[in-house]
């Protein structure tokens, strides 16, 4: 089955179940049964089913489906959860300390999941795009080619060409740009266009000032600042692929604690936890 093909029956599937869901509690409602019982039991029973998602990916060693299946569930769990936290709250703001708390962690999971699955669609397709892939552990090493590679064309050119031009370019701009570290804001383009885009700017700007022998280095200089930028992008973005795992991950954790000592308050106190 292909991938769209998967993704329409799944689409299906929540739509049935979350217009069942709804229909389930909307009698629980009328017929006065216990709804934030039914509800809460089945959002803390699904949200021990979405943690297994990581669990899985620990053990792929065992005949538990593939990993894609496992992601493609999670995801239509995730958005049917949002649909029986709703429930369970009746669309409304909760009061007590315990469940503000509850909700609070609910739509941080909920959110950055969210915006976990925008990033992992989204940022992949840019970084092949972008240039060459880029190992993560391999970034100090590419960082450190670059500015020795930099540096030594520049000692050539003073050498060669007896100018100053390219160095003080250099000196002013280019250096600064090689050893500074991006910002998350790279892997939107952001930076790139005020970084890597002023710099190539600036050097054009100085090109009818160099000799032929100087326009073949600024040329060079040219590719080096691309291949930074790569670098910078690639480095961005991979550390948003990985850094909303450290938010999502043990925030699920913490709401499973959380809705556990919620529900035990909630069959002690009468639901005024």
């Amino acid at each position: 089955m292909n991938f769209r093909r998967r993704r329409l029956r799944g689409g299906i599937l929540l739509v049935v179940f979350s217009l069942l869901a709804w229909e389930v509690w909307d009698l629980c409602r009328t017929g006065l049964a216990p709804t934030t019982l039914y509800t809460g039991s089945a959002l803390l029973v699904l949200t021990l089913v979405l943690t297994l998602f990581n669990g899985r990916k620990k053990i792929p060693f065992l005949p538990l489906f593939r990993a894609s299946t496992w992601l493609q569930w999670h995801i239509y769990m995730g958005f049917f959860s949002i649909l029986l936290f709703l429930l369970h709250v009746d669309f409304r703001i909760p009061s007590g300390i315990l469940e503000s708390v509850l909700a609070t962690v609910f739509v941080i999971v909920a959110v950055s999941g969210v915006v976990g699955l925008i990033l992992s669609r989204a940022l992949p397709r840019r970084m092949n795009q972008a240039g060459d892939p880029v190992v993560y552990e391999s970034i100090p090493r590419l960082r450190k080619e670059v500015r020795e590679g930099v540096r030594g064309l520049i000692a050539r050119s003073e050498e060669s060409c007896e100018s100053s031009t390219l160095s003080e370019f250099y000196r002013e701009h280019l250096r600064e740009f090689l050893e500074a570290s991006p910002s998350l804001l790279h892997s939107f383009g952001n930076e790139k266009k005020r970084g890597s885009h002023q710099l190539t700017n600036e050097l054009e700007a100085r090109r009818r000032y160099l000799s032929d022998e100087e326009i073949e280095v600024a040329a060079e200089l040219e590719e080096w600042i691309e291949k930074k930028d790569n670098i910078d992008f690639q480095e961005a973005s991979q550390r948003l692929l990985k850094g909303w795992l450290f938010v999502h991950i043990p925030m699920s954790f913490s709401l499973i604690l959380l809705g556990v000592a919620h529900g035990v308050f909630a069959l002690l106190y009468g639901g005024n936890a």
